[in-house]
């Protein structure tokens, strides 16, 4: 009984004389394809590698004479405004103190304006203003900063605040304590006249 191969049954063995090598060969014909088409592979893969590589140099040459350009640019902003003759002394002060950041640099153009405070009000505040005595300012400093005379700084402070009883607890160490208190404090004041 066969099984229907050309073998008669007899186990696997060649199909015809010769197929042996032709499978072999078709074998090897494979594995150089495949060696070959990975050799290919490598070979874009460098290539692409080798020309991202170049891009990326062309681009930072590109990037380097921007800056450099805006370098000169910018110097030579700089020396002309140097170079100018300044129209009064506070743009001389300016000129001599510039520094290259912020919108004065990107533009050359001074952005900030300056504020009209003459309608500007200070509140004179007694309280305020013996507590800045208090913590040791002059008396002209004080009467500068609030905009009044030295003489009604000195009655302010001459003025007594409204002052709440002292609570009483027990023994005579708390009175003896507040009255010596109300003394420093007096001192205080009038230490700034001096």
């Amino acid at each position: 009984m066969t099984d229907g191969w050309p073998s008669g049954g007899r186990g696997t063995g060649p199909l015809m004389p010769g197929a042996a090598d032709r499978a072999a060969k078709r074998a090897e014909e494979r594995a150089n394809g495949r060696e070959q088409r990975a050799k290919e592979r490598l070979a874009a893969a460098e290539q692409r590698s080798e020309s991202r590589a170049a891009e990326r140099d062309r681009q930072s040459q590109k990037r380097e004479r921007a800056r450099e350009s805006r370098r000169i640019e910018e110097d030579q902003r700089i020396k002309a405004r140097l170079d100018a003759p300044p129209t009064n002394d506070v743009e001389a002060l300016k000129i001599s103190k510039r520094r290259r950041s912020g919108a004065l640099a990107r533009s050359g153009e001074e952005s900030k304006t300056d504020r009209d405070t003459r309608s500007y009000k200070t509140i004179v505040d007694t309280a305020r203003i013996r507590t800045l005595a208090d913590r040791g300012a002059s008396v002209s400093g004080l009467a500068g900063a609030f905009g009044i005379t030295i003489e009604e700084v000195e009655a302010a402070l001459l003025e007594t605040a409204p002052r709440t009883e002292p609570r009483q607890a027990a023994g005579p160490s708390s009175a003896s304590h507040a009255f010596a208190s109300s003394i420093s404090r007096n001192v205080r004041q009038f230490s700034a006249f001096r």
